[in-house]
């Protein structure tokens, strides 16, 4: 029974561990503002790694924690740049275990990426955008004159699909190509380094917490966005942006997302507005196109200032306890749990610099050296102890106000738009 524990608990440390290195690599390709693909290639390695060493149960679970805790740090903006890797690593990593070939591996990839781009690029024409007629506007405005292109949303249709799937056979292939050649050529000596960086501190909320409950910060988020997605009418816009204004100027919440928050609401703003010109919407439909679409980045970014990491992480790990019995559910919690707060992300961020630096500026050999970081930030990370109890919330008449004014907001979907 001694040796079983101990293995157990090393199975679990290294599960932390790859989750970490995913957590860093997808956190980098939601900040850098081009290339996010490519960054999030390293994290994908990892729960590929993650899946093949602990089943595909295992894999899925370190692939929710890493994604739930990039959203502690910094929200939940831009979460699709590296969810296609999230979703089809784990895959790969047991198509791997399996010794299936390279055709069915890249039939999964392929499968999983055009799937997540054609949800992504529906929400973008109909939710930011506007609607399709405006898009196929757009496109015939910028297109149309071109010889031996054809004009009208089919056609904008069209050469949306095509250039969604060349990039789907591009980027799978990629990814392939780079997860195979990780996981056979692991490090042997990063499994033997076990040279831990500063433990994590274990999951607790600030000593200066913020104003509202996480849950009620959470509860008042997902009423605000749902409103935004069901209306464009002034009145529903009004009443989100005065329910924010009010939140956000009585959370005392931090300060750190802010920038990015804005300059993300800013730039899907001016994308709305720029088709909405082109694409011969009114100017009102316009303008109130572009309001809804900064006004979900500026939501998501209050829900993650108000909270907090340390609140979102905890309404993380009370949602994934209460969804025990769904798959993967219960393994991401106990690497959530294990993950701690940010801790040690930025040293291995650093170390990542630190080992690409001096490196030839070719792709193998940038590879090599990113591929050998995977392993050993793996190796190095120290999890924080489980079972760490949860974290003292309590509602108060404030957070029910908080939730009140939001759901108020939302009776405003019954009044007429006029």
């Amino acid at each position: 029974m001694i040796v079983d524990a101990e293995t157990d608990s090393a199975e679990a440390r290294e599960q932390a561990g790859l989750a970490h290195v995913a957590t860093a690599s997808f956190l980098a390709s939601r900040l850098v503002p081009t290339g996010g693909f490519a960054v999030a290639l390293a994290g994908g390695v990892a729960l590929a790694r993650a899946a093949l060493r602990t089943g595909l149960r295992g894999g899925f679970g370190a692939s929710l924690a890493a994604l739930l805790q990039t959203v502690a740090v910094i929200g939940p903006a831009r979460l699709s740049v590296p969810l296609t890797q999230a979703l089809s690593a784990p895959l790969l990593g047991r198509l791997h275990a399996r010794r299936a070939g390279v055709a069915a591996r890249f039939a999964t990839c392929a499968g999983v990426r055009l799937g997540h781009q054609l949800v992504s690029t529906a929400f973008y024409i109909w939710i930011v955008v506007g609607s399709l007629d405006v898009y196929a506007g757009t496109y015939d405005e910028l297109l149309g004159d071109l010889p031996l292109l054809p004009a009208g949303e089919s056609a904008a249709l069209l050469a949306t699909g095509a250039g969604l799937l060349a990039w789907t056979v591009f980027a799978s292939a990629v990814q392939v190509t780079v997860y195979r050649r990780g996981l056979l050529g692991w490090p042997p000596a990063a499994e033997r380094e076990r040279r831990p960086t500063s433990r994590p501190p274990a999951p607790a909320l600030p000593a200066r917490r913020p104003r509202f409950d996480p849950r009620a910060v959470a509860a008042a988020a997902a009423v605000a966005f749902a409103v935004l997605l069901a209306s464009t009418a002034w009145i529903v816009l009004a009443a989100v942006a005065a329910w924010l204004a009010l939140a956000w100027a009585t959370a005392r919440g931090d300060r750190e997302p802010i920038r990015a928050g804005l300059a993300f609401a800013a730039l899907l703003a001016a994308g709305a507005f720029v088709f909405g010109l082109l694409g011969g919407a009114a100017l009102d439909v316009t303008l109130r196109r572009t309001a809804r679409a900064a006004l979900l980045v500026l939501v998501a970014t209050w829900l993650r200032a108000a909270a907090g990491e340390a609140g979102i992480r905890e309404v993380a790990r009370r949602a994934l306890r209460r969804a025990h019995r769904v798959p993967a559910a219960a393994e991401a919690s106990a690497i959530l749990e294990r993950l701690g707060a940010r801790g040690s992300l930025a040293a291995s961020g650093r170390a990542l610099v630190g080992a690409v630096r001096d490196q030839p500026r070719r792709p193998a050999s940038l590879a090599a050296a990113v591929l050998t970081w995977i392993a050993v930030e793996a190796a190095r990370f120290a999890p924080a102890p489980p079972g760490a109890a949860p974290a003292a919330l309590r509602v108060r008449p404030r957070d029910r106000v908080l939730v009140a004014l939001a759901v108020a907001a939302a009776a405003t979907l019954a009044l007429p738009a006029g």
